[in-house]
């Protein structure tokens, strides 16, 4: 079964820390200072798989399992991929 596939509480945290450092992925700590206020995250798991959500705007990621290095986007075996724009802060 694939990780996306799983709804435990321990695969919740650990989507939810994977979108977190995807989010951030090459962004100064400055930057991320000045904008930690417009980031608000969240996962939740519907229709058999996990979504990761900005919970201030509303934009919506799909987590898809996958194989590579945080330098092409992979965290902790998971990507994400943007299903809603959401509205801007």
């Amino acid at each position: 079964m694939l990780k996306t596939c799983r709804n435990t509480k321990t695969m919740e945290a650990r989507v939810l820390r994977a979108f977190k450092k995807w989010y951030w992925r090459g962004i100064s700590r400055q930057q991320r200072r000045r904008d930690r206020h417009q980031f608000q995250p969240g996962v939740f798991f519907e229709h058999g798989q996990w979504w990761a959500a900005n919970n201030l705007s509303g934009a919506q990621w799909g987590a898809h399992d996958a194989e590579g290095s945080e330098a092409s986007g992979v965290f902790d075996g998971f990507t994400f991929e943007k299903v809603t724009e959401g509205d801007e802060q």
